[in-house]
Protein backbone atom coordinates (compact mmCIF):
# COMPACT_ATOMS: atom_id res chain seq x y z
CA UNK A 1 0.00 0.00 0.00
CA UNK A 2 1.26 3.12 -0.74
CA UNK A 3 0.16 7.17 -0.13
CA UNK A 4 1.07 10.26 -1.75
CA UNK A 5 3.77 11.81 0.02
CA UNK A 6 2.42 14.06 2.66
CA UNK A 7 5.16 17.05 2.74
CA UNK A 8 4.44 17.72 -0.76
CA UNK A 9 0.02 17.37 -0.07
CA UNK A 10 0.86 19.13 3.01
CA UNK A 11 1.94 22.15 0.84
CA UNK A 12 0.09 21.75 -1.82
CA UNK A 13 -2.97 22.00 0.99
CA UNK A 14 -1.19 25.08 2.47
CA UNK A 15 -1.19 26.92 -0.70
CA UNK A 16 -5.12 26.01 -1.12
CA UNK A 17 -5.46 27.93 2.43
CA UNK A 18 -4.73 30.83 1.00
CA UNK A 19 -6.75 30.39 -2.22
CA UNK A 20 -9.74 29.91 0.58
CA UNK A 21 -8.79 32.99 3.16
CA UNK A 22 -9.27 34.92 -0.20
CA UNK A 23 -13.00 33.46 -1.02
CA UNK A 24 -13.89 34.19 2.35
CA UNK A 25 -12.99 38.12 2.57
CA UNK A 26 -14.59 38.21 -0.97
CA UNK A 27 -17.53 37.09 1.19
CA UNK A 28 -16.96 39.51 4.39
CA UNK A 29 -16.89 42.27 1.20
CA UNK A 30 -20.33 41.63 -0.17
CA UNK A 31 -21.94 41.23 2.57
CA UNK A 32 -20.60 44.36 4.14
CA UNK A 33 -19.25 42.91 7.43
CA UNK A 34 -15.63 44.40 8.98
CA UNK A 35 -14.74 40.67 10.31
CA UNK A 36 -15.49 37.35 10.22
CA UNK A 37 -14.93 35.24 13.58
CA UNK A 38 -14.44 31.00 13.24
CA UNK A 39 -14.07 28.97 16.58
CA UNK A 40 -15.62 25.76 14.69
CA UNK A 41 -11.70 23.56 14.46
CA UNK A 42 -12.86 21.84 11.66
CA UNK A 43 -13.53 25.13 9.94
CA UNK A 44 -10.21 26.64 11.08
CA UNK A 45 -8.45 23.56 9.84
CA UNK A 46 -9.56 24.04 6.45
CA UNK A 47 -9.01 27.86 6.17
CA UNK A 48 -5.41 27.41 7.71
CA UNK A 49 -4.10 23.47 8.00
CA UNK A 50 -3.87 23.75 11.61
CA UNK A 51 -4.31 20.48 12.85
CA UNK A 52 -4.31 21.31 16.46
CA UNK A 53 -7.12 20.92 19.00
CA UNK A 54 -7.26 24.83 20.01
CA UNK A 55 -6.97 27.48 17.38
CA UNK A 56 -9.29 30.21 16.12
CA UNK A 57 -9.33 32.68 13.10
CA UNK A 58 -10.27 36.32 12.57
CA UNK A 59 -10.66 37.89 8.98
CA UNK A 60 -10.97 40.98 8.41
CA UNK A 61 -11.41 41.93 4.08
CA UNK A 62 -7.70 42.93 3.98
CA UNK A 63 -5.89 40.78 6.54
CA UNK A 64 -6.19 37.32 8.26
CA UNK A 65 -5.15 36.19 11.74
CA UNK A 66 -4.56 32.60 13.51
CA UNK A 67 -5.09 32.79 17.40
CA UNK A 68 -4.01 29.85 19.18
CA UNK A 69 -1.99 30.02 23.20
CA UNK A 70 1.80 28.80 23.36
CA UNK A 71 1.12 25.31 23.62
CA UNK A 72 0.70 25.45 19.67
CA UNK A 73 3.36 28.32 19.02
CA UNK A 74 5.88 25.83 17.06
CA UNK A 75 3.20 24.02 15.50
CA UNK A 76 1.19 26.65 14.12
CA UNK A 77 4.28 28.93 12.87
CA UNK A 78 5.29 24.88 10.69
CA UNK A 79 1.55 24.74 9.72
CA UNK A 80 -0.13 28.15 9.04
CA UNK A 81 0.91 30.23 6.17
CA UNK A 82 -2.28 32.00 5.15
CA UNK A 83 -2.58 34.13 8.10
CA UNK A 84 -0.81 36.05 10.51
CA UNK A 85 -0.27 34.30 13.55
CA UNK A 86 -0.93 35.66 17.18
CA UNK A 87 -0.37 33.82 20.60
CA UNK A 88 -2.68 35.06 22.82
CA UNK A 89 -2.72 34.87 27.05
CA UNK A 90 -5.52 34.76 29.53
CA UNK A 91 -9.11 35.31 27.71
CA UNK A 92 -9.44 35.20 23.96
CA UNK A 93 -12.40 37.30 24.24
CA UNK A 94 -10.24 40.17 26.27
CA UNK A 95 -7.21 39.98 23.70
CA UNK A 96 -10.24 40.37 20.49
CA UNK A 97 -11.23 43.27 22.04
CA UNK A 98 -7.65 45.22 22.83
CA UNK A 99 -6.10 44.36 20.21
CA UNK A 100 -8.21 44.30 17.02
CA UNK A 101 -11.80 46.13 17.89
CA UNK A 102 -10.40 49.24 19.95
CA UNK A 103 -11.17 52.72 18.57
CA UNK A 104 -11.80 56.38 19.57
CA UNK A 105 -14.34 56.50 16.96
CA UNK A 106 -17.52 55.09 18.12
CA UNK A 107 -17.94 52.81 15.27
CA UNK A 108 -19.73 49.48 15.52
CA UNK A 109 -18.20 46.88 13.75
CA UNK A 110 -20.00 43.89 12.05
CA UNK A 111 -18.36 40.75 13.04
CA UNK A 112 -19.73 37.32 11.04
CA UNK A 113 -19.99 34.14 13.41
CA UNK A 114 -20.73 31.28 12.49
CA UNK A 115 -24.05 29.43 13.84
CA UNK A 116 -21.81 26.56 15.52
CA UNK A 117 -20.58 29.16 18.12
CA UNK A 118 -22.15 28.22 21.29
CA UNK A 119 -24.31 30.14 23.16
CA UNK A 120 -22.55 30.74 25.98
CA UNK A 121 -19.31 31.81 23.70
CA UNK A 122 -22.32 34.38 21.65
CA UNK A 123 -23.13 36.17 25.01
CA UNK A 124 -19.66 36.72 26.39
CA UNK A 125 -18.28 37.43 23.14
CA UNK A 126 -21.59 40.30 22.97
CA UNK A 127 -19.85 41.37 26.35
CA UNK A 128 -16.59 41.88 25.91
CA UNK A 129 -17.21 43.45 22.19
CA UNK A 130 -20.09 45.85 22.98
CA UNK A 131 -19.34 47.80 19.97
CA UNK A 132 -19.41 45.04 17.56
CA UNK A 133 -22.76 43.74 16.09
CA UNK A 134 -22.12 40.10 15.78
CA UNK A 135 -24.17 38.71 12.31
CA UNK A 136 -24.83 34.75 12.58
CA UNK A 137 -24.15 32.92 9.50
CA UNK A 138 -24.70 29.25 8.23
CA UNK A 139 -22.58 27.20 6.22
CA UNK A 140 -20.41 29.80 5.17
CA UNK A 141 -16.58 27.68 5.31
CA UNK A 142 -18.66 24.71 5.22
CA UNK A 143 -19.67 25.70 1.79
CA UNK A 144 -16.23 26.23 0.55
CA UNK A 145 -14.90 23.30 2.11
CA UNK A 146 -17.18 21.11 -0.01
CA UNK A 147 -15.55 21.35 -2.96
CA UNK A 148 -12.24 19.66 -2.70
CA UNK A 149 -9.01 20.53 -3.85
CA UNK A 150 -6.65 17.67 -5.62
CA UNK A 151 -4.67 17.54 -2.08
CA UNK A 152 -7.68 16.96 -0.13
CA UNK A 153 -8.95 13.96 -2.19
CA UNK A 154 -5.41 12.34 -2.74
CA UNK A 155 -6.12 12.65 1.54
CA UNK A 156 -9.56 11.16 1.54
CA UNK A 157 -8.24 8.57 -1.13
CA UNK A 158 -5.72 7.56 1.12
CA UNK A 159 -8.09 7.20 4.49
CA UNK A 160 -10.26 4.70 1.50
CA UNK A 161 -6.82 2.94 1.14
CA UNK A 162 -6.36 2.25 4.94
CA UNK A 163 -9.78 1.29 5.84
CA UNK A 164 -9.89 -1.11 2.74
CA UNK A 165 -6.95 -2.57 3.81
CA UNK A 166 -7.78 -2.91 7.63
CA UNK A 167 -10.91 -4.61 6.64
CA UNK A 168 -9.04 -6.86 4.34
CA UNK A 169 -6.75 -7.88 6.80
CA UNK A 170 -10.09 -8.46 9.21
CA UNK A 171 -11.87 -10.85 7.07
CA UNK A 172 -9.28 -13.21 6.96
CA UNK A 173 -10.36 -14.42 10.58
CA UNK A 174 -12.99 -16.45 12.25
CA UNK A 175 -15.87 -14.59 13.18
CA UNK A 176 -17.94 -17.10 14.21
CA UNK A 177 -18.41 -16.62 18.14
CA UNK A 178 -16.54 -13.60 18.38
CA UNK A 179 -18.41 -10.47 19.93
CA UNK A 180 -19.35 -7.75 17.44
CA UNK A 181 -16.91 -5.09 20.35
CA UNK A 182 -14.21 -7.84 19.29
CA UNK A 183 -14.78 -7.44 15.38
CA UNK A 184 -14.84 -3.47 15.59
CA UNK A 185 -11.71 -3.52 18.04
CA UNK A 186 -9.61 -5.20 15.35
CA UNK A 187 -11.15 -3.67 12.46
CA UNK A 188 -9.96 -0.15 14.64
CA UNK A 189 -6.56 -1.70 15.98
CA UNK A 190 -5.37 -2.88 11.78
CA UNK A 191 -6.84 0.67 11.18
CA UNK A 192 -4.36 2.63 13.31
CA UNK A 193 -1.34 0.39 12.93
CA UNK A 194 -1.90 1.37 8.82
CA UNK A 195 -1.31 4.51 9.95
CA UNK A 196 -4.80 6.17 10.92
CA UNK A 197 -5.07 8.82 13.82
CA UNK A 198 -8.72 7.29 15.04
CA UNK A 199 -11.87 6.46 13.74
CA UNK A 200 -13.85 9.08 12.03
CA UNK A 201 -16.90 7.59 14.51
CA UNK A 202 -17.92 4.92 16.47
CA UNK A 203 -18.09 1.80 14.62
CA UNK A 204 -21.23 -0.18 13.76
CA UNK A 205 -21.09 -3.89 13.22
CA UNK A 206 -24.20 -5.48 13.65
CA UNK A 207 -25.11 -9.45 12.96
CA UNK A 208 -27.88 -10.99 12.77
CA UNK A 209 -31.62 -9.04 13.59
CA UNK A 210 -29.42 -5.83 14.67
CA UNK A 211 -28.52 -5.37 11.16
CA UNK A 212 -32.31 -3.56 11.01
CA UNK A 213 -30.30 -1.09 13.58
CA UNK A 214 -29.38 1.96 11.37
CA UNK A 215 -26.33 2.66 13.77
CA UNK A 216 -26.04 -0.32 15.48
CA UNK A 217 -22.79 0.11 17.01
CA UNK A 218 -20.87 -3.07 17.80
CA UNK A 219 -22.34 -4.73 20.79
CA UNK A 220 -21.70 -7.93 23.17
CA UNK A 221 -23.62 -9.84 20.70
CA UNK A 222 -21.62 -13.08 19.17
CA UNK A 223 -21.48 -13.61 15.31
CA UNK A 224 -23.71 -16.84 14.52
CA UNK A 225 -23.32 -19.01 11.17
CA UNK A 226 -25.86 -18.11 8.85
CA UNK A 227 -26.46 -14.91 8.97
CA UNK A 228 -25.60 -10.64 7.80
CA UNK A 229 -23.30 -8.75 9.32
CA UNK A 230 -23.26 -5.19 8.16
CA UNK A 231 -20.13 -3.30 9.31
CA UNK A 232 -20.30 0.49 8.99
CA UNK A 233 -16.94 2.55 9.53
CA UNK A 234 -13.65 4.53 8.94
CA UNK A 235 -10.69 6.63 9.50
CA UNK A 236 -9.21 9.82 9.84
CA UNK A 237 -5.69 9.83 7.81
CA UNK A 238 -4.00 12.80 7.98
CA UNK A 239 -6.89 14.60 8.88
CA UNK A 240 -9.59 13.56 6.35
CA UNK A 241 -11.81 11.13 6.44
CA UNK A 242 -13.40 7.57 5.01
CA UNK A 243 -16.78 6.49 5.57
CA UNK A 244 -17.12 2.78 4.10
CA UNK A 245 -20.29 -0.11 4.94
CA UNK A 246 -20.25 -3.44 3.77
CA UNK A 247 -22.78 -6.51 4.43
CA UNK A 248 -21.02 -9.84 4.66
CA UNK A 249 -22.69 -13.22 5.13
CA UNK A 250 -21.65 -15.63 7.42
CA UNK A 251 -22.49 -19.28 5.83
CA UNK A 252 -24.41 -20.19 3.18
CA UNK A 253 -28.14 -21.01 4.17
CA UNK A 254 -28.99 -17.23 4.15
CA UNK A 255 -32.59 -16.42 4.43
CA UNK A 256 -34.13 -15.35 1.23
CA UNK A 257 -36.00 -12.53 2.09
CA UNK A 258 -32.26 -11.39 3.08
CA UNK A 259 -31.10 -12.57 -0.18
CA UNK A 260 -33.36 -10.21 -1.86
CA UNK A 261 -32.47 -6.91 0.17
CA UNK A 262 -29.17 -7.58 -0.53
CA UNK A 263 -29.57 -7.30 -4.24
CA UNK A 264 -32.53 -4.33 -4.18
CA UNK A 265 -29.64 -2.30 -2.06
CA UNK A 266 -26.84 -3.16 -4.45
CA UNK A 267 -28.78 -2.30 -7.25
CA UNK A 268 -30.35 1.03 -5.58
CA UNK A 269 -26.67 2.11 -4.97
CA UNK A 270 -25.95 1.46 -8.44
CA UNK A 271 -28.94 3.74 -9.37
CA UNK A 272 -28.04 6.67 -7.59
CA UNK A 273 -24.28 6.41 -9.48
CA UNK A 274 -25.54 6.59 -12.62
CA UNK A 275 -27.73 9.31 -11.34
CA UNK A 276 -24.78 12.21 -9.91
CA UNK A 277 -23.29 14.51 -12.08
CA UNK A 278 -22.08 17.72 -11.52
CA UNK A 279 -25.30 20.56 -11.72
CA UNK A 280 -27.73 17.43 -10.75
CA UNK A 281 -29.73 18.24 -7.73
CA UNK A 282 -28.94 16.13 -4.42
CA UNK A 283 -32.68 15.23 -4.17
CA UNK A 284 -32.71 14.03 -7.85
CA UNK A 285 -29.91 11.11 -6.96
CA UNK A 286 -31.25 10.50 -3.43
CA UNK A 287 -34.73 10.07 -5.47
CA UNK A 288 -33.20 7.61 -7.93
CA UNK A 289 -32.16 5.50 -5.46
CA UNK A 290 -35.06 5.92 -3.17
CA UNK A 291 -37.73 5.15 -6.14
CA UNK A 292 -36.29 1.81 -6.96
CA UNK A 293 -36.21 0.69 -3.56
CA UNK A 294 -39.94 1.93 -3.16
CA UNK A 295 -40.97 -0.27 -6.70
CA UNK A 296 -39.35 -3.41 -5.35
CA UNK A 297 -42.02 -2.86 -1.94
CA UNK A 298 -39.27 -1.73 0.81
CA UNK A 299 -39.83 2.21 0.44
CA UNK A 300 -40.47 1.93 4.49
CA UNK A 301 -37.66 0.53 5.18
CA UNK A 302 -35.63 2.92 4.13
CA UNK A 303 -35.28 5.52 6.42
CA UNK A 304 -32.37 7.64 5.79
CA UNK A 305 -30.67 9.89 3.27
CA UNK A 306 -28.89 8.25 0.65
CA UNK A 307 -25.27 9.77 1.38
CA UNK A 308 -23.38 13.05 2.36
CA UNK A 309 -20.72 14.69 1.44
CA UNK A 310 -17.03 13.88 3.66
CA UNK A 311 -14.24 15.55 3.87
CA UNK A 312 -12.44 17.12 7.47
CA UNK A 313 -15.43 15.89 8.78
CA UNK A 314 -17.17 12.36 8.07
CA UNK A 315 -20.72 14.38 7.37
CA UNK A 316 -20.27 17.39 5.61
CA UNK A 317 -22.16 19.39 2.57
CA UNK A 318 -23.86 18.74 0.18
CA UNK A 319 -26.59 16.33 1.86
CA UNK A 320 -27.99 13.90 -0.32
CA UNK A 321 -31.39 13.48 0.73
CA UNK A 322 -35.12 14.02 -0.53
CA UNK A 323 -35.22 17.45 1.62
CA UNK A 324 -31.84 18.90 0.55
CA UNK A 325 -31.13 22.01 -1.71
CA UNK A 326 -27.99 21.16 -2.24
CA UNK A 327 -26.43 20.61 -5.81
CA UNK A 328 -23.65 18.79 -6.90
CA UNK A 329 -20.75 20.15 -8.01
CA UNK A 330 -17.26 18.83 -9.00
CA UNK A 331 -15.03 18.26 -6.96
CA UNK A 332 -17.54 17.61 -3.98
CA UNK A 333 -16.56 14.03 -2.36
CA UNK A 334 -19.87 12.34 -0.92
CA UNK A 335 -21.21 8.95 -0.21
CA UNK A 336 -23.73 6.80 -1.73
CA UNK A 337 -25.68 4.33 0.78
CA UNK A 338 -28.78 2.70 0.10
CA UNK A 339 -29.89 0.35 3.07
CA UNK A 340 -32.80 -1.50 4.43
CA UNK A 341 -33.66 -2.45 7.27
CA UNK A 342 -36.51 -5.03 8.34
CA UNK A 343 -37.21 -5.33 12.35
CA UNK A 344 -36.49 -8.66 14.06
CA UNK A 345 -35.04 -9.89 10.50
CA UNK A 346 -32.10 -7.66 9.89
CA UNK A 347 -30.64 -5.21 7.14
CA UNK A 348 -28.44 -4.58 4.96
CA UNK A 349 -25.95 -1.76 3.81
CA UNK A 350 -23.58 -0.68 1.11
CA UNK A 351 -21.59 2.62 1.29
CA UNK A 352 -18.87 3.72 -0.91
CA UNK A 353 -17.01 7.58 -1.26
CA UNK A 354 -17.00 8.99 -4.18
CA UNK A 355 -15.44 12.08 -6.05
CA UNK A 356 -17.72 14.22 -8.61
CA UNK A 357 -15.88 14.75 -11.80
CA UNK A 358 -17.16 16.46 -14.56
CA UNK A 359 -18.46 12.99 -15.73
CA UNK A 360 -19.99 11.80 -12.93
CA UNK A 361 -18.55 10.06 -10.38
CA UNK A 362 -15.07 8.36 -9.55
CA UNK A 363 -15.16 5.87 -6.75
CA UNK A 364 -12.62 6.39 -4.36
CA UNK A 365 -13.47 3.10 -2.23
CA UNK A 366 -12.56 -0.37 -3.61
CA UNK A 367 -13.06 -3.06 -1.44
CA UNK A 368 -15.69 -6.06 -2.63
CA UNK A 369 -19.54 -5.26 -2.36
CA UNK A 370 -19.45 -9.55 -2.50
CA UNK A 371 -21.51 -10.34 -0.02
CA UNK A 372 -19.66 -13.35 0.43
CA UNK A 373 -16.39 -12.40 0.34
CA UNK A 374 -15.72 -13.31 4.16
CA UNK A 375 -16.68 -17.01 3.42
CA UNK A 376 -14.53 -17.03 0.37
CA UNK A 377 -11.65 -15.31 1.93
CA UNK A 378 -11.45 -16.38 6.05
CA UNK A 379 -8.50 -18.04 6.89
CA UNK A 380 -10.96 -20.48 8.94
CA UNK A 381 -12.27 -21.97 5.64
CA UNK A 382 -11.12 -25.10 4.01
Amino acid sequence: MTYSDSSVLSSNLQKQSLASIKSLQTYIRKNRLDAFFLADISNVRYLTTFSGTAGFCLVFSDAAYFLTDFRYKGQAKEEVISCKIEIFSGKLFDYLGRNFFRTRARKQFSVGIEDTLSIDAHSKLSEVLQNCRLVKTSGVVEKLASVKSEPEVERIKNACSVSGTALDLLVQENWLGKREKDLSATLEFNQKILGASKESFDTIVAGGPRGALPHGVASDRGIEDNEFVTIDFGCVYDGYSSDITRTFQTGSRINAKLEKIFQVVYDAQRKGIDAAHPGTAARKVDKAARDYIEKKGYGKYFGHGLGHGIGLRVHELPRISKISEDVLEVGNVITIEPGIYIPKLGGVRIEDDFLVTKDGLEQLSHFSKDRDYYLAHGSWMP
